[in-house]
């Protein structure tokens, strides 16, 4: 396995583990069934702490592709830039899922603020990560890049017709 195989392999770990994490912590808050909420919470501490893997496979990845036919040099570089707040989201994320869960296992109860608090932050974190997410998409998907369908095959191999006499 490649480290760009890695790294499309792991993205998907923060991204749809904040955004189920986020959905059923929202659920958990609303029904007020904590059991629920720290479910939620440990989900959310796994899928924010997992971006660092995510994002320490991106620069590895990339110099594997880059150079490539049909990879976008623009592309690569503004997922890259926002790489960083992906990951300082992903892991602010998980830190206060994890701090909400020690703070419940010392009080022997969840405190409502650190879930709201966790919450807003999965939301926010799971905007950027999917945002960064889309912009990764685009490094060697020229459909998703608006290309026209001419642009994209002018870029395929050219097929020679042999003909026989």
């Amino acid at each position: 396995m490649s480290t760009a195989h890695l790294h499309l392999i792991l993205n998907h770990i923060p991204l749809l583990g904040l955004l189920f994490g986020a959905a059923l912590l929202g659920y958990g808050h609303w029904q007020s069934q904590e059991d629920v909420q720290k479910a939620s919470l440990g989900l959310l501490a796994v899928a924010g702490l997992s971006a660092l893997a995510v994002y320490l496979t991106g620069e590895p990845a990339e110099e594997m592709v880059e150079g490539l036919a049909g990879v976008s040099h623009d592309a690569i570089e503004a997922h890259e830039e926002l790489g960083i707040y992906a990951l300082v989201g992903g892991l602010a994320t998980g830190l206060a899922a994890l701090g909400a869960l020690v703070y419940a296992h010392l009080r022997q109860h969840l405190a409502r603020w650190t879930v709201i608090f966790t919450l807003a932050l999965a939301v926010v974190s799971s905007g950027l990560i999917g945002y960064t997410a889309n912009l990764g998409g685009k490094i060697s998907h020229p459909e998703l890049r608006g290309e026209s369908a001419s642009t994209m095959q002018n870029e395929a191999p050219n097929e020679v017709d042999h003909e026989e006499e």
